[in-house]
């Protein structure tokens, strides 16, 4: 084994599950079990409950100090974030200057495609400048693909301290099925067919598109079913409200469902007959990818980056949504028998290698301006 090293992870942790937060646990477990002093920041919902598992945050000057504190400590800081949230860069600066202020640069790992808010957003200089500081201050940059690498790097960061690693790994499919709750049982006894939708409260999630479109796919087969879930509890409430809102007959295909353990979701994902990826913020989706693997559908948004073997419409195309989720109905036996499986490495031992100075940077590569 190599020297001990220290890191603390600033990001989403379990519960509730998400992609990032699967990362963050998987990534710090194989850190701990190599011997490496890794401690986690949650900063996602439940982070204001204490428990052994990661360290809490009362708020934005406790989140700052314990920042620091660990900093001091000789902890190297890894911040995870996207393109996506204000208070997300925020929180992810705070990281960076501290790592400056005890000259410990922090390592940053950015999620998300080439679609976001804020990035790449070559048509705002202010934007740009904010990104490119945060960029500058990182000791070291890890995102989800090499084209957002290229994206990265044409905002004059070097390419050399910046690694493409894709956050699906192959300990993503580890899982054994378990049983459902009565309701969700139900539900797919009640529905045929039915179609898994991992979505948010959140505009980039298009739900008035979804919407819209699952009502055309209710013309052509009554029977049909929609499962919403992936909503943290703070979001649940608005969701129950914007279902409670609509007529009877579109609330009946509908199952509403709040955020379910690793176990669970691929459980109901693997007896669904296509996922729905709404966003195009998201680059390549760990979820989209854990379908393929199970040799479900996904039709999903095109935002120039899915992989094979998904059925694209355009975001705000819900007639289109709706086609191509009657074209998978009618034709499903075919398309599952073309699916092939997705490259499944450990990018979870990549991960760690990275936080822990184990693995070497790319070669530099050629920049492609957004």
């Amino acid at each position: 084994m190599n020297r001990q090293t220290k890191i603390l992870q600033i990001g989403n942790y379990p519960p509730p599950m998400c992609g990032w937060a699967m990362q963050t646990k998987l990534v710090t477990d194989e850190l701990r079990r190599r011997g490496h002093l890794c401690a986690v920041l949650k900063i996602n919902e439940n982070r204001k409950i204490k428990d052994a598992a990661y360290v809490d945050v009362q708020g934005g000057f406790d989140y700052a100090f314990k920042v620091m504190r660990y900093a001091l400590a000789g902890y190297r800081l890894n911040v995870h974030l996207n393109g996506q949230s204000a208070k997300g860069y925020i929180l992810a600066l705070i990281a960076v200057l501290a790592g400056r202020a005890v000259f410990r640069p922090a390592l940053i790992t950015f999620h998300g495609g080439l679609s976001q808010e804020y990035f790449p957003r070559l048509d705002s200089l202010r934007l740009r400048w904010t990104f490119r500081l945060l960029f500058l201050l990182a000791g070291g940059i890890a995102c989800d693909s090499d084209l957002v690498r290229q994206a990265i790097a044409a905002y004059g960061v070097n390419p050399g301290k910046i690694t493409a690693i894709e956050t699906f790994s192959s300990q993503y499919l580890q899982f054994q099925a378990v049983s459902l709750p009565q309701e969700v049982e139900a539900f797919l006894v009640a529905h045929s067919p039915v179609f898994f939708c991992y979505v948010s409260f959140r505009p980039e999630y298009r739900l008035d598109v979804l919407r819209a479109a699952m009502a055309e796919v209710c013309q052509h087969y009554p029977r049909a079913g929609f499962v919403w879930l992936g909503f943290p509890a703070r979001e649940m409430l608005d969701a129950r409200q914007f279902v409670d809102s609509r007529p009877p007959c579109e609330r009946q295909s509908l199952l509403l469902l709040g955020n379910l353990m690793h176990e669970e979701f691929l459980t109901l994902m693997s007896r669904c007959h296509a996922s729905v990826r709404t966003p195009v913020c998201d680059g390549v989706a760990a979820s989209v990818l854990e379908s393929l693997a199970l040799g479900i559908p996904v039709v999903a948004s095109e935002n120039g980056h899915r992989p094979q073997g998904v059925i694209t419409y355009h975001e705000l195309d819900a007639a289109g949504l709706a086609a191509k989720l009657v074209f998978v109905a009618e034709h499903h036996a075919a398309i599952k028998a073309s699916l092939r499986q997705p490259e499944s490495s450990d990018n979870v031992k990549r991960m760690a290698d990275w936080l822990a100075g184990e693995l070497k940077s790319p070669a530099p590569a050629e920049v492609v301006h957004a």
